[in-house]
């Protein structure tokens, strides 16, 4: 862990827990302990419920609940609440790094705390105080102070999270937000019914009224992990797939998660949205599936393939298509697999369409896949340097490969051309990625 990120969550720590105790002194509220405990232990199982995304993070109910107490107790004990976050079941078990308990902890508690003094500032109404749940006086009067507590908790949330990652991957924390914001705010206004809900009926039913709606979704929870986990097993299965590949050919061995990675960085730089990010992911592992029916002495073949061999190679990306359309949540993927030996000048394989009629996602892969073929060794010719490689995708733009992508890629992986593009007579690309 770096030292500036060991820093920031040592401070944010000590910012919540002033935080709270400032907040706690300048309550003019009684706290209700028992309800403060009660609370507290939902949020921790909210977080001990979280349920792990495809690619990184979790989601989980917990905004809800300290939504909830905010509504009900107002700032000081949801973020008292909120520090409860900290402890995770799992990582208790595992023994994660005390700093993720700190962090966990303190961005929660932060971030309640800041929505709601927000709230309760922007005359919001603190359900405790009033000894009374919601009427329909109250609307719509009440919307405007919730829905900034919300974008209050959304923005400090967000933020803070995008912080860490930023200093944990040495990337821009404007980036890392950017890409967080269009799922994050549908999700914290969707939630927000949820959490008004539970602050009604705790006021009107108390400690039992609460417990019977947690449930149902500690149930809706255990469904949708099911579904992932059911997904993570058909990924699985393909990617089993990929092995017995590589293991049929050595030459590949690591080529599908290295196209991925570069494909990916492509992906970045572009600004490309999250669903985009995650079907270049998939289709960079899974490009090569196809292979899986060509024959061994093909793909080992020391020397120039005959027409008729070549011709069983060019026949890869169909069969990839093939493979995957049977699969549901790979669908997304199987139109750039299909595509991406394409060439922009049209001449390619298998539809021989060209320019921006082929998709960008299955543009992006072709210049991936073959930087990572040049660079690679394989039986029929000795690995490129990189730069040779990158002088040969420039050389080759606006023929084999988008232009504009190549120059996004080659920025991508920083490459600076000192020299003019090599001679015609050098090795042509479409020998390379089969």
């Amino acid at each position: 862990m770096p030292a500036k990120l060991r820093a920031f969550i040592s401070i944010l720590g000590l910012a919540a827990v002033g935080l709270c105790a400032w907040l706690l002194g300048s309550s003019e509220y009684t706290v209700n302990w028992q309800a403060l405990l009660f609370f507290s232990f939902l949020v921790f199982l909210a977080e001990s419920f979280c349920i792990d995304l495809p690619k990184s993070g979790a989601v989980s109910i917990t905004f809800t609940i300290i939504l909830a107490t905010i509504i009900i107790f107002g700032p000081a004990i949801s973020a008292i609440a909120g520090l409860c976050a900290a402890f995770i079941w799992r990582d208790l078990v595992k023994g994660t790094h005390p700093l993720r308990w700190v962090f966990n902890g303190s961005q929660y508690a932060i971030s309640a705390g800041a929505a709601g003094v927000v709230y309760s500032v922007s005359g919001g109404l603190i359900l405790a105080e009033l000894n009374r749940g919601f009427t329909l006086a109250d609307f719509p009067l009440i919307l405007a102070p919730l829905a900034m507590g919300i974008v209050a908790f959304f923005l400090v949330n967000t933020l803070l999270v995008s912080i860490v990652i930023g200093l944990a991957e040495d990337m821009p924390t404007l980036n890392v937000w950017l890409m967080n914001v269009r799922w994050a705010i549908p999700n914290y206004f969707a939630l927000a019914p949820l959490g008004m809900a539970i602050a009604q009926i705790y006021m009107v039913v108390g400690y039992v009224g609460v417990i019977l709606i947690f449930l149902p979704l500690i149930v809706a929870r255990q469904t949708f992990q099911i579904f992932m986990r059911l997904r993570n097993t058909y990924l699985g299965t393909v990617k089993s797939l990929i092995a017995a590949l590589e293991a049929k050919d050595p030459y590949t061995r690591g080529h599908s998660e290295r196209v991925a990675e570069l494909a990916e960085q492509v992906g970045r730089a572009m600004k490309l949205n999250p669903d985009q990010m995650e079907t270049l992911r998939y289709a960079g592992i899974l490009h090569d599936i196809g292979k899986i029916g060509t024959a061994r002495y093909i793909l080992r073949k020391p020397g120039r393939l005959t027409e008729e061999e070549y011709q069983r190679v060019q026949l890869h990306p169909e069969a990839g298509a093939l493979i995957l359309r049977e699969i549901n949540f790979l669908q997304h993927v199987v139109p750039v697999i299909f595509h991406h030996h394409e060439q922009f000048d049209g001449q390619g394989y298998a539809d021989g369409i060209k320019g921006e009629e082929i998709p960008l996602l299955a543009r992006i892969l072709t210049v991936a896949d073959a930087y990572d073929a040049m660079t690679s060794p394989r039986p029929y010719r000795p690995q490129m340097e990189s730069e040779e490689a990158c002088r040969e995708l420039i050389r080759c733009s606006g023929s084999q490969f988008d232009p504009e992508i190549v120059k996004v890629f080659l920025k991508s992986i920083d490459f600076h051309d000192s020299a003019p593009a090599i001679a015609k007579g050098q090795m042509q690309l479409d020998e390379a990625p089969i």
